[in-house]
């Protein structure tokens, strides 16, 4: 019966949500005059490609880059040997193909891209401070999580107030918990610093 249920479904609505939200959010961002740049979080390499193909489909293709553990996809890749090229006698290259492919995808989101798309990998240790809107497509349990995402972009060197999205399940008791722990956080810095 579920895989039937499941076969029936013909149009992913979290997909054509996110469409949606990155509309409005892009729309916040050219109001407030920051550059449309968004980081998408999921949970897995598989969920990042299906968003990927999806939001393709969608047209929005151009600029889009994704970012996780291997970084090899064959875009990851042209990038890679692009900034390489590029960047052959300067000290940004360290010999190190993992970090260099980091950097590599970084310098191109930050130059060229409009959309990365990213498991938790992308939540630790880069900066992407030119990066004005954070969508958590998946919800860790963790709300310390989804404040180490949005980190990524709100951080010293931004110029410009971070636009977040977080998709929730309404059913699911846990993520609705997660976002009023972060509501309530918010509330929290707004009344003893101000904002957020």
């Amino acid at each position: 019966r579920f895989a039937d249920l499941a076969r029936s479904i013909t149009v992913n609505q979290k997909a054509v949500q996110l469409n949606h939200a990155l509309d409005l959010g892009f729309e916040k961002l050219r109001e407030i005059g920051a550059p449309e740049k968004s980081i998408i979080f999921t949970d897995s390499t598989v969920t990042q490609d299906y968003i990927a193909r999806s939001l393709a489909a969608a047209g929005r293709d151009e600029g889009l880059v994704l970012f996780n553990g291997s970084n090899s996809s064959p875009r990851a890749s042209e990038i890679y040997r692009r900034w390489i090229e590029a960047n052959k006698d300067s000290d940004l290259v360290t010999g190190i193909a993992s970090a260099d492919r980091r950097k590599a995808l970084v310098d191109y989101f930050r130059n060229k891209g409009t959309i990365m798309i990213a498991p938790e990998a992308a939540a630790e240790g880069i900066n992407l401070q030119f990066c004005s809107m954070v969508v958590n497509y998946a919800l860790p349990w963790n709300p310390q999580r989804v404040e180490q995402r949005i980190g990524r972009a709100h951080r010293f060197g931004q110029k410009h107030d971070v636009v977040v999205v977080n998709f929730s399940n309404k059913g699911n008791v846990a993520e609705q918990r997660i976002l009023e722990l972060l509501r309530d956080k918010f509330h929290l810095f707004k009344g003893i610093f101000g904002g957020s």
